[in-house]
C-alpha cells in the first residue's frame, strides 16, 4: 500500500479505486467481506476504493483473485489511455452481434470526427490546451 504523491498517482489511483468499487459491488461483495478475505482492517478497502491509497502489485492480483477478473482487467478499466480504451470498448463490442458492431463503429466514428473539430472551449477545453 502506497501513499498517492503526484498529480498522476492520484489520477491513476482514483481510476483504479472507482474499478475496484464497481468490480466488488459487481460481485455483490460488501467492503466488510473483502477486507476479511484479505485479512485487512475495511477502511484499507475504503482507502483503495477512494484513490487516497494505491494498492501494491500483490495485493491487486489478490483483488483480481477474488474478484474473478484478470489483474488487466483492475488496470485497465477506468485509464483514459488511448489503447485501454480500445481494449475495453473491444471487450464490450463482443457481446454484440455482427450488425450491432456495424452500427457502433459508424455512430463512434461520426461522434470522434465531431469532437475533435468542436471548439476547444468547455468540458476537455484544458486537455487541450496543453
Amino acid at each position: 500500500m502506497s501513499t498517492v504523491a503526484s498529480p498522476e498517482e492520484k489520477s491513476m489511483a482514483e481510476q483504479i479505486g472507482r474499478t475496484l468499487a464497481r468490480v466488488r459491488t459487481d460481485c455483490g461483495y460488501t467492503q466488510e467481506q473483502v477486507a476479511v478475505w484479505l485479512g485487512v482492517n475495511v477502511e484499507s478497502i475504503s482507502r483503495f476504493e477512494r484513490g487516497a491509497v494505491l494498492p501494491t502489485l500483490p495485493r491487486l492480483i489478490e483483488l483480481a483473485k477474488i474478484y474473478a477478473v484478470p489483474v488487466s482487467h483492475l488496470l485497465r478499466h477506468g485509464s483514459s489511455r488511448a489503447h485501454d480504451v480500445a481494449e475495453e470498448l473491444a471487450e464490450t463490442l463482443s457481446h454484440l452481434t455482427d450488425s450491432d458492431r456495424i452500427w457502433v463503429r459508424q455512430w463512434l466514428s461520426e461522434l470522434c470526427e465531431r469532437l475533435r473539430h468542436r471548439p476547444t472551449s468547455g468540458r476537455g477545453a484544458k486537455k487541450a490546451a496543453r
